[in-house]
């Protein structure tokens, strides 16, 4: 028999005549207990908290107000679905990826919607207790619950690093709020095709039934406002806050509004059935349309309340060079501002989408060739 562990030995693994002390453990347990730490560390900044893990690659608070405030993003957004998880119609996901979970809302509904696998019967649903999907929500701030449904986990990790997931494995990625935080769209666009599942197509096929490749949705508020009746004064609080974000965000060097390049990055990186969904979303309750009524209620509350602070304190005074007070001073203007309700003003939500269709480059020692019968594919290996 060949020995492919020769620095065993013949009797398996050899002892150290001088093994490691107990340092050697106590290193160990140091190492993990700074890693832990350091995922579950704050950072205290003008009256809120930020995350610890590697720190300013997320300029938004994560604390309890926060929290508060994604909760009624995802509230807005579910109404703008007309009560769906987002735009793009799942069939049948068995991984789904859904990176900046923060509270883990979208990943706890999405987990529960593709909890088990159901059978029909002439009387009932019976559900086998499988997992449908395996849903991963990712995030740098670990403020996710902990009682969750069996299909669904939580990774703290950053994803401007390159994440350890298996290439072509994951049906959906979901993608919301990430505007500012990402360092190069590029990169994590070509790290989100690499995860995708491919389109098999028929004939050549990996499993015992075909599947559509993986799919990708990005949702962003961009960061201007518009006003189409004269409503909004040049000379306005909501102005000087927009003009000087803008200013600001480009001194940080991050993209805060990546919509007018996305088709592009999207096509660069191997993304094709692109479709691009350009919203208007008013910012106060002054649409006549019911639906949009209650998104720019919803929306106008979690914008002065929370949001203008949210994305003013750590940006203004870390890159802006504004003192607190100021910023303070500003914001308190603001709000009163967006209360009164004279400004019939919106933005825009983007949501694109797009798939991966067949890789025409695909290994053909790797390919199976299938016979389709009904619903179910037969596997007929090449040896």
């Amino acid at each position: 028999m060949m020995d492919f562990f020769p620095h065993l030995g013949s009797n398996g693994i050899e002892v150290d005549a001088e093994p490691g002390s107990s340092s050697d453990h106590d290193s160990i347990r140091s190492d993990l207990t700074s890693l832990s730490e350091s995922v579950y560390a704050n950072v205290y900044e003008n009256g809120r908290t930020y995350h610890g893990y590697r720190p300013w690659s997320y300029v938004l608070p994560n604390d309890q107000r926060e929290q508060d405030r994604l909760q009624v993003m995802h509230h807005i957004f579910r109404l703008f679905f007309d009560g769906e998880i987002c735009a793009t119609r799942l069939e049948n996901p068995q991984m789904i990826l859904d990176i900046g979970t923060g509270t883990g809302i979208w990943a706890m509904e999405s987990a529960n919607l593709f909890c088990y696998v159901g059978m029909f019967t002439d009387k009932a649903v019976v559900a086998d207790q499988i997992p449908a999907a395996e849903v991963v929500g990712v995030d740098l701030s670990p403020i996710q619950p902990i009682w969750v449904p069996p299909n669904l986990r939580f990774i703290i990790d950053d994803v401007n690093q390159e994440m350890r997931f298996p290439s072509n494995s994951v049906d959906f990625i979901h993608v919301r709020g990430l505007a500012g935080s990402i360092e190069n769209w590029s990169s994590f666009l070509q790290q989100c095709y690499k995860y995708g599942r491919l389109t098999i197509p028929l004939g050549h096929v990996l499993c015992f039934q075909e599947r559509p490749g993986g799919r990708l949705e990005i949702s962003e508020c961009r960061p201007q406002v518009h006003c189409d009746d004269g409503t909004y004064p040049d000379d306005c609080y909501l102005r000087t806050w927009v003009d000087e974000f803008n200013r600001i965000t480009k001194i940080q060097g991050r993209t805060w509004d990546i919509m007018p390049e996305i088709q592009g990055l999207l096509e660069d990186s191997s993304f094709q059935d692109i479709h691009l969904s350009d919203n208007k979303i008013p910012i106060g309750p002054w649409a006549k349309d019911r639906k949009l009524e209650e998104i720019g209620r919803c929306f106008q509350a979690q914008m002065a309340e929370d949001a203008i602070e949210s994305y003013s304190l750590a940006l203004f005074t870390r890159f802006g060079e504004w003192k607190l007070a100021e910023v303070q001073v500003l914001l308190a203007h603001l709000r009163s501002e967006l209360k009164s309700n004279k400004m019939h003003i919106y933005s825009y939500l983007y949501v694109p989408t797009s798939r991966q269709l067949s890789n025409a480059n695909y290994s053909q020692q790797h390919i199976c060739h299938g016979e389709k019968a009904g619903d179910i594919t037969f596997i007929i290996l090449l040896v």
